[in-house]
């Protein structure tokens, strides 16, 4: 199968490292500033708004690499960026467990998700086809929560027989089946060995999310009358530390950079790329990223990990 023009595919996962605020600019029924969402309810981050840290990190670290991404506005040569990102979907999720504090959480229809974008992958890297058959694997299986090894014995609360997920979800002891499967699959998206990773039903992990979020009513203070000052009372989310994207990276191949651009530039943009491909040296420099908003209280810190 063809996908032109695109020469090289990269899956890549994101890790927050901190909380995230990436944020649509508007107020919801419930917050002023809320995150972004796709059109069921799971919070993501648009293409747009990774593709914009990178930049940012790169005007930061090495200049001449922003032009992997397109030309700046005022630049005179126009041309198409030479790499796509695409919109970043949850793969897994921690939340709160009455026994053992916490575990990761997925779900069929979040690793159908994940399987998608494997399979788009693998059209320009076959590397991704079997990785995308064991997730699908895991992803079909209805009768029982899959789960990784020692997850009944670290959240099974003695007595009741199931594990209870942020008060609300409990698990029976029953219905869990422990996998090496999930324990590859956790490893796969840069999960730590320790951590615990459960798939549940699709309608139980959407509830879990929503409870999960990180909602904070925030206010502007008058230095001088110690005050909140008129309009500056907010409220606003943000998805946990631990969280983990999906997302897949899409290149044209070199030989389109030096179609496009001439002169001083190409040649600063050679030295960086010499035996590799835009989009391999892209990864290599924007291994950290901070995404979003509220940079400045410690939010958006994430880990970029190629699959």
């Amino acid at each position: 199968m063809s996908f032109e023009p695109y020469k090289s595919a990269k899956v890549v996962l994101i890790k927050s490292l901190s909380d995230l605020h990436p944020g649509i600019g508007r107020g919801t029924e419930v917050v002023d500033l809320a995150i972004q969402r796709d059109g069921v309810g799971f919070p993501v981050i648009y293409g747009s708004s990774i593709k914009g840290s990178i930049k940012t990190a790169l005007y930061r670290r090495k200049k001449d690499l922003i032009y992997l991404l397109g030309p700046e506005q005022a630049d005179e040569e126009k041309y198409s960026s030479p790499v796509a990102v695409m919109t970043s979907y949850i793969v897994s999720f921690p939340v709160r467990s009455l026994k053992g504090i916490y575990t990761n959480v997925t779900c069929p229809f979040l690793l159908r998700r994940f399987a998608k974008y494997l399979s788009m992958a693998s059209t320009l890297n076959e590397k991704y086809h079997g990785i995308m058959e064991k997730v699908e694997k895991i992803a079909s299986i209805s009768e029982k929560f899959p789960a990784t090894k020692g997850f009944t014995n670290k959240h099974v609360i003695d007595g009741l027989e199931s594990a209870v997920l942020c008060e609300e979800v409990n698990v029976s002891k029953s219905l869990i089946e422990e996998m090496d499967e999930m324990d590859n699959l956790r490893d796969l998206i840069g999960l730590d060995k320790p951590e615990s990773l459960i798939s549940l039903h699709d309608d139980d992990a959407k509830a879990l999310m929503d409870r999960s979020l990180i909602r904070v009513t925030r206010i502007r203070i008058d230095r001088n009358k110690k005050v909140v000052v008129e309009g500056g009372l907010w409220t606003e989310e943000a998805i946990p530390m631990g969280t983990v994207f999906v997302t897949v990276f899409l290149g044209y191949g070199k030989d389109y950079l030096v179609k496009c651009l001439k002169g001083e530039r190409l040649n600063e943009l050679k030295n960086y790329l010499k035996d590799e491909e835009p989009l391999d040296v892209l990864l290599k420099e924007a291994k950290y990223l901070i995404i979003g908003g509220d940079e400045t209280i410690g939010r958006g810190i994430v880990e970029l990990i190629e699959v």
